[in-house]
């Protein structure tokens, strides 16, 4: 048991190394690596070699649905208001989409808008549930004018 936690924590090491990538002269090919080419770190053998670039490894981020919500009232109230603003944007690019767009199959710009419109949904649901009920008016009115053509 303890031999199989050694391998998943070292394997997990290797997963975050630099890779290094450099041109080869006879072929003319990109070649990458996650351990330098012989002639790397020799100032001797680098002087004729190709150079080589190191792509520095980096960690990866938290996933969005991990970030906390903003502290004190004014930046809660302030990242809410900048997220219903972009929220009633794709609203209204949503509602303003011809009445023949076929909805349960999209293209990929319309897949896209949906799939944001129901993030920022999502979002603006778990750090302002109390303004659900707004939302929901806000967002019947958007979609009614444009049944209506407004």
């Amino acid at each position: 048991m303890r031999f199989l936690v050694l391998v998943v924590a070292l394997s997990a090491f290797s997963a975050h190394a630099d890779l290094y990538r450099w041109v080869d002269r006879e072929t003319g090919s990109v070649k990458y690596s996650n351990t330098p080419p012989p002639w790397f770190g020799d100032a001797e053998k680098q002087r004729g070699a190709p150079a080589v670039e190191v792509i520095r490894a980096r960690t990866p981020a938290l996933p969005r649905e991990a970030a906390p919500p903003p502290e004190g009232a004014a930046a809660r109230a302030s990242a809410v208001a900048a997220l219903e603003a972009r929220w009633v944007e794709l609203a209204r690019s949503i509602a303003a989409l011809p009445p023949t767009t076929d909805l349960s199959r999209p293209g990929g710009g319309v897949r896209q808008q949906l799939e944001a419109y129901q993030a920022l949904s999502a979002e603006l649901e778990r750090i302002d549930p109390a303004g659900a009920p707004r939302r929901h008016a806000v967002e019947a009115g958007v979609f009614e004018a444009a049944r209506r053509g407004q």
